[in-house]
């Protein structure tokens, strides 16, 4: 267990990994039976195998929908399980998450999104902080409701680029594609090597945008796989992380976090209370799991 967590604290760049999907496979290659991702809420605990397994599994579901690397994803997603997989699995086809901070509510807002940044396809949570997203999405997209009948091609008229509604409710709604449906469990692997050969650390992998009262959604620097893997480190050494740590993200600040990858990168867990901030869930799942490290947003963590 010492040698393995010696491991752990060597630096990525130092292990020779250059993209986040490279830094997922050294951590099951360390240690595939740990505890990777705990979600209170949703009844998860996966290891870091079952973690790489549902990953492979949307990315292949991206190949399918005929995502290409350099396409941009919107994510609208809360504090959850669906949330961490999809980031995970667009970083591995080489695509670009556009992370959409939850408080961002407007579909004229959404609407700016996703043309800003010429979305490809949009992944969403049915409701979040009280309201109910599925109509949100619904309102933009008239045409969702007619395509299949008519047996159409989706390609909205307003946003001519996107091509794929993806929720991830398991109920069916008329036009999108529900996240664990399109999961392929039996792929090929030759699709996700072919598409590794070709990303770098210089690939964009993530860009957000932000609420401003009264305007369009703010958005961030886009950050390529080298910039979430240095910054990523940055967080862990400043934390000392190791093995042994549970990772607590709260979900108080929204947006991109760079908790999930500094775990990733030394083999800790990641612990999720909540989709929504709780201070009641957070304070729980300190207690239940024994959290070491707590924090949200970007880069704001802390040892406890």
């Amino acid at each position: 267990m010492r040698f393995a967590l010696r491991l752990c604290r060597r630096t990525l760049s130092r292990r020779g990994v250059a993209t986040v999907s490279a830094a997922l496979a050294d951590a099951v290659a360390r240690l595939p039976h740990k505890e990777a991702l705990r979600s209170a809420s949703q009844d998860v605990r996966w290891s870091f195998k079952e973690l790489r397994e549902k990953v492979d599994e949307v990315a292949n579901g991206f190949v399918e929908l005929q995502f290409r690397a350099g396409d941009v994803l919107a994510l609208w997603l809360p504090n959850s399980v669906e949330n961490v997989v999809t980031q995970l699995a667009a970083a591995q086809v080489g695509l670009t998450s556009a992370v959409i901070a939850p408080d961002v509510a407007q579909g004229e807002e959404l609407a700016f999104v996703l043309r800003d940044s010429c979305a490809s396809g949009l992944v969403f949570a049915p409701r979040q902080a009280g309201r109910n997203q599925t109509h949100v999405v619904q309102s933009l997209f008239p045409e969702l409701s007619t395509f299949r009948e008519r047996q159409e091609v989706f390609r909205p008229k307003h946003f001519r680029h996107l091509h794929s509604v993806i929720t991830t409710s398991f109920d069916v709604v008329e036009g999108m594609i529900n996240l664990s449906g399109m999961m392929v469990n039996s792929p090929e692997p030759f699709a996700l090597k072919a598409v590794a050969k070709t990303l770098s650390d210089k690939t964009p992998v993530a860009v957000t945008y932000s609420k401003v009262e009264g305007q369009h959604p703010k958005k961030g620097a886009v950050l390529t796989h080298g910039d979430l893997l240095k910054r990523a480190e940055a967080l862990a050494q400043s934390l000392q992380l190791t093995a042994t740590d549970k990772v607590l993200l709260t979900g108080e600040e929204t947006g991109l976090s760079l908790g999930p990858l500094a775990a990733i990168g030394q083999s800790a867990q990641i612990v999720l209370p909540s989709m929504e901030y709780s201070k009641e869930a957070v304070l729980q799942a300190m207690k239940v799991e024994q959290c070491t490290v707590v924090g949200s947003g970007l880069d704001n963590f802390k040892r406890v």
